[in-house]
């Protein structure tokens, strides 16, 4: 069987299996708490107008941050996570490494079915929370522009961190809390540092596609996450996460197609 026609195998077949299954409904609720915080704000808000308790403002303070700094990279570790390994915990990987397909269509496929379910899922909660900041004057819809750059931002995370996570996951069986450690520690606390540090991280690269007028722009709704950030150029930012991407998942699907599996590897 070739490339091609494997790889089409491997995705659909994967994609089907995760709409299927429990974790996706336990995904979505745990997306959908912000969304629920964002309600009850949004409740509150149109109940009573002279609070200074605004939807807005918990949508820039607080969800983008959610979203973009939280959700997107623990998504990404799960599901790249479960590319490889998940085959060797349910003891299915002899039967995908002695298969007549290739080796690289397994990774690839399932990178890109997982990457399609883990943006449909941050993304409807974007766009649910969108709305609902909007309710109220749905003739006159406000942060358009910020939604979609968000949106692409969030698709690019999950892109870029779900091919970091597949390639160590080539590497290593367990590393689930490793991954938690990396996200809250070096993630979140090194792309906050000045000068060239920042960019040793993903999220420095996901946060320069974000409008650069948004670091100096108090008005902007985006004002907040672009703290203390020194994005890069827009060229240098496109070139470093596609060259995150390419490598992550080509290097995870060499490692896949050239390392040796015996038994103990999937009991």
């Amino acid at each position: 069987m070739n490339f091609t026609k494997a790889f089409r195998l491997i995705f659909s077949f994967f994609v089907k299996q995760e709409l299927k299954a429990k974790r996706l409904k336990i995904f979505l609720a745990l997306s959908a708490i912000p969304v629920a915080i964002l309600i009850i704000t949004k409740i509150y808000e149109i109940s009573s107008p002279y609070s200074g308790v605004t939807a807005s403002e918990i949508f820039s303070k607080v969800m983008f941050t959610i979203y973009i700094q939280v959700m997107a990279p623990i998504l990404a570790l799960l599901y790249g996570a479960m590319t490889i390994n998940e085959e060797v915990d349910n003891k299915t990987l002899v039967f995908l490494t002695t298969a007549p397909i290739p080796r690289e269509s397994v990774v690839t496929g399932k990178y890109i079915a997982y990457s399609l379910i883990a943006i449909g899922i941050i993304l409807t909660g974007l766009i649910v929370s969108f709305f609902t900041i909007n309710i109220n004057h749905l003739g006159s819809i406000t942060y358009t522009k910020e939604f979609f750059v968000l949106g692409g931002a969030l698709i690019a995370a999950i892109l870029a961190y779900m091919a970091f996570f597949t390639f160590i996951g080539a590497i290593m069986k367990k590393f689930v809390v490793l991954g938690f450690l990396y996200i809250f520690s070096w993630e979140s606390f090194v792309h906050y540092l000045p000068g060239i540090t920042q960019k040793f991280t993903i999220m420095h690269w996901i946060k320069s596609l974000l409008p650069k007028d948004a670091v100096a722009e108090k008005k902007s709704i985006l004002q907040f996450l672009m703290a203390q950030q020194e994005p890069s150029s827009t060229f240098e930012t496109i070139l470093v996460l596609s060259l995150i991407i390419i490598i992550g998942v080509v290097g995870a699907a060499i490692i896949f197609k050239n390392k040796e599996y015996i038994m103990s590897d999937s009991i």
